[in-house]
């Protein structure tokens, strides 16, 4: 997986950037009061199944666990709010409540042009690099290094609704591609011989190939895209004034490496 260079940096200078961070997050938290009073909530929600950024686990019942969600909640409490995490909503509902306004925040999403015309991406907060999986028939047949030429003969399969980039989304059309539910399905259609292959970020695809039901699917060599991941506001929220404390607090956790020590918890390797 992909990753900020401060995330991996030796840099002996890593020391005094941490120290800074410190002083510029105890500046922010005790000489800036937020934007708006009006901002008390943060009303938010996230992907499903988009491991391990923002995901549900079951635990007597749903709980919304991940990356994004760790970070945010460290980051609402740097800036004096609540943070409130619904769960349940598919990804289209989620957009359309933050259209709405009526969610104030999104735990996780790549860029594209046409959220950054209607939302408030923030700065990011980490990155990763977007793979193809291959059908056990396909990666013997063709081996693990298809071009996106290659693959516009075959059946591919993603989440129905969902950006996987500005790069992939600009190419998708040239591509035989079946929108499915989560992907739970995308991986049963492979199975079933449905599809040929799926497209996931590198992370998500790991965590299901670990399913003995999903062996001798294979990941590709090379990315086809490489996204970083954001934060997004509601233009339309009554915490839309925020935005500019929520991107100096991120940039003080980044900083002091917060955020690293909670992507690093997740150990994330190939």
């Amino acid at each position: 997986m992909a990753s900020l260079p401060i995330y991996t940096s030796s840099s002996p200078f890593r020391l005094l950037g941490s120290i800074c961070g410190a002083f510029i997050l105890f500046f922010l938290l005790n000489h800036r009061a937020i934007a708006s009073t009006e901002c008390k909530v943060l009303n938010t929600a996230g992907a499903e199944q988009w491991f391990p950024y923002a995901f549900n686990e079951f635990e007597g019942k749903v709980r919304a666990t991940g990356i994004a969600f760790d970070v945010l909640t460290l980051l609402a409490q740097d800036l004096g709010v609540t943070l409130k995490i619904e769960t349940g909503l598919p990804w289209k509902r989620i957009e359309s409540k933050l259209d709405a306004g009526e969610l104030d925040i999104l735990a996780g999403n790549y860029w594209n042009e046409a959220r950054s015309r209607k939302w408030l991406i923030t700065a990011p907060f980490a990155a990763e690099d977007v793979y193809v999986v291959l059908s056990p028939s396909l990666s013997q047949a063709r081996g693990a290094d298809l071009s996106l030429n290659a693959l516009a003969q075959y059946i591919g399969v993603m989440p129905r609704g969902i950006s996987l980039g500005e790069k992939f989304d600009s190419i998708k059309s040239n591509l035989n591609i079946i929108e499915v539910k989560d992907h739970d399905k995308m991986y049963e259609m492979i199975r079933r011989h449905r599809a040929d292959y799926a497209v996931s970020p590198l992370s998500a695809a790991l965590s299901h190939l670990k399913d003995a039901e999903n062996d001798g699917m294979q990941i590709s060599q090379s990315p086809i895209s490489s996204n970083n991941v954001h934060f997004a506001i509601s233009a339309k929220s009554k915490c839309a004034s925020i935005f500019p404390e929520f991107n100096d607090v991120l940039s003080a956790r980044l900083k002091d490496g917060s955020i690293a020590q909670i992507i690093d918890s997740y150990h994330l390797t190939r």
